[in-house]
C-alpha cells in the first residue's frame, strides 16, 4: 500500500483542506503517514503570508526529498498560488499547484504517476465546499464556510493567494452543521480567510443571518469562530455571540496600536473603536478570552509608535498575541514603501510583545484557577487533555468519559500549554 505524508503551514482553513486531502489519499488506497517517515508522496501545504512562512516551505520540502529521494513531492497552497515559478524552481519540487488544484490533487498524483502532467488552474471562481472531511470522529470539526479576501490590506497577500470572496450558500452550512453534530462532533469550528465577509457575494446575507440560525439547531455543541475584522461585529453580531452556542473565544487581528500605522496598512477601524469592543465582549461574554495579530516593523513605524502599541495592548483585556514580524511582499502595495526598520530593531520589537503575550496569557489563565470550565475532550493518546470555550487547554486527571466535560482548574504553569485539572 503507497505512502503519503502531510505538512501543513499558515491557517485554520489550510490545516482543514489538509484533512480534507488526507481523507482522499484515504479512499483511494493510501496510509497517511507522519512527516518524517519515508513516503511514496509528501504533500506540502504552503503558507505565504511573510517571508518566513515562504523559508519554512522551502525547508520542507527539502526535507521531504531527503527522507525518500525516490519520493513525489507535491507543493500546493498559497506560497505555490502566489508564486508558482519561484516554487517550481526548487529542484526537490515535483508537483507544484495552487489552491483550487488540493480539491483534486488525488488525480494529479495519480496521472503523473503515469507520465501524464496536468497544469495548474490557479484561478478559483466559485466556492470550494470541504463536506467531507473526516476527523477521525474526534470532538472538535472544522468547517469552512467562506474563501476569499477583496479587503487588500497594504501588506496583505493572501486576496492574491486566494481569490475573490465566495460563501457557502446558508442552506449547504446549516446541512453540514447538523450533519457533524449528528454524528457527535461538539465543538465545529466556523472558517474563512475572511470570515466577517461572509455573505457579502451572496446578496443580503450576513454571518449574523447565519450563525442566528446555527444556534437553534438543537443538540449539545458549540461553535467557535476563526479570526473576524473589528469592523465586523455589528450590534446584531454581539447580540448573538452571547448564546451559549458560540465558544467564549474571540480572535480580532489588531495589526498595530498606531492610528499612523493603522492608517497606511488600510485598516478600516480606530484604536478608540477597537478598545471599545473588546471592552464590550469582556462585558458580554463570561470568561472570554480575546486573541489578535500584531505586525512589528511595518515601514514608517517609530519607536514612539511601537511603545503605543505596546501601551494600548497593555491596557485591554487580550489573552494572547500572534506576533508577525512585518516583511515585504511582492505584489503588495507596502512593498513599495521604504523597508525602513532595520531586522535588528524588528526582533527587538518581536520579542518584547511576544513576551508581553506570554504575561498577559499566564495571567489571563490565572484569573481561572479553581474554578470549574466547560472543555472539550481532545483526542491524544499520550495525555488525558482537553480545550475549554475559552482557549485554555488543561491537562486533566484521567481520560475523559464524554466529549463535553466540566474541568476545575487546579494548576496554572508558565507556558500556554501546562495546565493541569480535574474533571468535576
Amino acid at each position: 500500500m503507497k505512502k503519503v505524508a502531510f505538512y501543513t503551514l499558515g491557517c485554520k482553513m489550510n490545516f482543514h483542506e489538509t484533512a480534507f486531502m488526507e481523507e482522499a489519499f484515504k479512499k483511494a488506497g493510501y496510509t497517511v503517514v507522519p512527516f518524517s517517515e519515508v513516503a511514496d508522496v509528501y504533500v506540502i501545504n504552503t503558507c505565504t503570508v511573510t517571508a518566513s512562512a515562504d523559508a519554512k516551505s522551502r525547508k520542507a520540502i527539502r526535507r521531504a526529498k531527503r527522507i525518500n529521494p525516490e519520493s513525489l513531492v507535491v507543493v500546493t497552497g498559497c506560497y505555490s498560488e502566489v508564486y508558482p515559478e519561484i516554487v517550481s524552481s526548487i529542484k526537490e519540487a515535483d508537483i507544484v499547484t495552487g489552491n483550487v488544484e488540493k480539491f483534486r490533487l488525488v488525480e494529479i498524483v495519480e496521472r503523473r504517476t503515469k507520465g501524464v502532467f496536468l497544469k495548474g488552474t490557479w484561478n478559483v471562481t466559485e466556492f470550494q465546499p470541504l463536506m467531507n472531511a473526516d476527523y477521525g470522529k474526534k470532538s472538535r470539526a472544522f468547517l469552512k464556510i467562506q474563501q476569499g479576501c477583496e479587503s487588500f490590506c497594504s501588506y496583505c497577500i493572501i486576496p492574491k493567494a486566494r481569490g475573490r470572496m465566495l460563501s457557502e450558500i446558508p442552506e449547504k452550512v446549516i446541512e453540514h452543521v447538523e450533519m457533524l453534530v449528528n454524528s457527535g462532533y461538539v465543538e465545529i469550528v466556523l472558517t474563512g480567510t475572511h470570515l466577517g465577509a461572509y455573505g457579502k457575494d451572496l446578496g443580503n446575507v450576513t454571518l449574523a443571518d447565519l450563525l442566528e440560525k446555527i444556534v437553534e439547531i438543537p443538540g449539545n455543541f458549540w461553535i467557535r469562530l476563526s479570526s473576524i475584522e473589528p469592523q465586523e461585529f455589528s450590534d446584531r453580531l454581539l447580540e448573538i455571540v452571547s448564546s451559549d452556542k458560540i465558544a467564549p473565544h474571540f480572535h480580532i487581528p489588531l495589526q498595530s496600536g498606531s492610528e499612523k500605522i493603522l492608517e497606511k496598512m488600510g485598516r478600516k477601524y480606530t484604536l478608540s473603536y477597537y478598545e471599545s469592543l473588546a471592552f464590550k465582549l469582556a462585558d458580554l461574554k463570561k470568561d472570554v478570552c480575546i486573541g489578535t495579530d500584531v505586525i512589528v516593523g511595518f515601514p514608517g513605524e517609530s519607536d514612539e509608535d511601537f511603545q503605543t502599541m505596546k501601551k494600548f495592548i497593555e491596557a485591554l483585556p487580550f489573552g494572547y498575541l500572534h506576533v508577525f514580524t512585518y516583511s515585504p511582499r511582492k505584489g503588495t502595495r507596502a512593498a513599495l514603501l521604504k523597508d525602513d526598520v532595520s531586522q535588528v530593531e524588528k526582533k527587538k520589537r518581536s520579542r518584547e510583545l511576544l513576551a508581553l503575550s506570554t504575561e498577559k496569557n499566564l495571567q489571563f489563565r490565572k484569573q481561572f484557577k479553581g474554578k470549574t470550565l466547560r472543555a472539550v475532550a481532545l483526542n491524544r493518546s499520550d495525555k488525558n487533555l482537553v480545550l475549554t470555550g475559552n482557549y485554555i487547554q488543561i491537562e486533566v486527571n484521567k481520560k475523559p468519559d464524554s466529549k463535553f466535560v466540566d474541568v476545575m482548574l487546579k494548576e496554572v504553569g508558565k507556558k500556554r500549554e501546562d495546565n493541569v485539572g480535574t474533571l468535576a
